[in-house]
């Protein structure tokens, strides 16, 4: 299970990339089912090399991502306006700021004896239940919890009930380093998206003032 998990979500890795590609030189209608997405997916699936897939080359050189990584990849791959509300850049230097950078810290310094090691917390998750529950209920009072968000912490928690992916630890089921890039380049996408469509009605704007003068 662990390993199926992890190749298919490079799969989807390789298909977004493809995907954002795409939307930067502003080629964002697909062929029916997205073969160009997929088919290079699949084949990074089962083309070896020295006797391992390509995906597998690529589980060692960045891991697995978490499954909120893998999910709003996939919705992005397969839906983009199926993604919860898209972040500014400014959002992603935040997460960086307040989680990312005390979470993984204590990794890059094993021999500092450090006060609080968050990431060990996700041994023993129940506090980081209670931190999520209670957030969720904070917000669900003042409406401002989006239902997808919702859905996909759902989702990892109940990945991680189930033992998914290889690592016994919370946090690797609801961030991972990636997730930074992750938010920026969805960011990214979004405004890239937006900068086009917005170019696109001034000049239909424009063309169509010319042919009333």
């Amino acid at each position: 299970m662990h390993a199926i998990y992890g190749l298919f979500a490079q799969g989807v890795i390789v298909a977004m990339i493809i995907r954002f590609v795409r939307e930067i030189f502003g080629r964002k209608n697909l062929a029916p089912l997205g073969i160009e997405l997929w088919i290079p997916a699949a084949l990074v699936l089962i083309v070896p090399i020295a006797g391992v897939s390509l995906a597998g080359h690529l589980r060692g050189l960045w891991g697995d991502p978490s499954i909120v990584t893998f999910l709003l990849l996939f919705l992005y791959t397969v839906h983009p306006s199926s993604l919860p509300n898209r972040p500014r850049l400014s959002t992603s230097v935040l997460v960086s700021l307040f989680v990312m950078l005390p979470l993984y810290l204590p990794l890059f310094l094993l021999n500092q004896n450090l006060p609080v090691d968050l990431y060990a917390i996700g041994w023993h998750p129940k506090l980081i239940l209670i931190a999520i529950a209670v957030i969720a209920f904070g917000c669900v009072i003042m409406r401002r919890m989006e239902p997808r968000w919702t859905n996909i912490i759902a989702i990892a928690l109940i990945a991680s009930s189930t033992g998914l992916m290889e690592s016994n630890n919370l946090w690797d089921y609801l961030v991972d380093p990636g997730l930074l890039f992750t938010i920026a380049l969805l960011a990214i996408a979004g405004s890239i998206t937006s900068f086009l469509s917005s170019r696109m009605h001034k000049s239909i704007k424009n063309l169509s003032s010319g042919k009333q003068t």
